[in-house]
């Protein structure tokens, strides 16, 4: 069963996934369609620009294969960024409840007299 901090990262970042995998699939369609490339070397040139490694082997020739590198380059990256920061600092976020957590019962079993005054 996975940990239920990653469902609830998972559901939290979900439009963002959907946004990206929408990206990449209108994005590889789009630039088969247009420069009249396989949909797999659209799908390879929708990753590589994407993830600006940009390889440079297939490159777009129409002015809409160009807008729609701009396009990818701009919304792409900006989707890919967010992804990755937000999974990451959801995974700091939990580890620093746990910790919190840790330090309060810590403390409460430290001093069980004020835990039953308080009772």
């Amino acid at each position: 069963m996975p940990h239920p901090g990653f469902l609830h990262v998972l559901r939290r970042r979900l439009w963002a996934i959907t946004f990206f995998v929408a990206l990449v699939c209108f994005s590889t369609v789009a630039f088969s369609y247009l420069e009249k490339h396989t949909l797999f070397d659209s799908f390879y040139w929708t990753i590589t620009v994407i993830s600006t490694v940009g390889f440079g082997d297939i490159t777009p020739h129409t002015q809409l294969g160009k807008l729609l590198f701009i396009l990818d380059a701009v919304s792409g990256v900006n989707a890919y960024i967010y992804l990755i920061t937000s999974w990451q600092s959801s995974l700091v976020e939990e580890r620093l409840e746990r910790r919190l957590w840790k330090i309060a019962e810590s403390k409460a079993n430290a001093n069980p007299e004020k835990k039953i005054q308080e009772s």
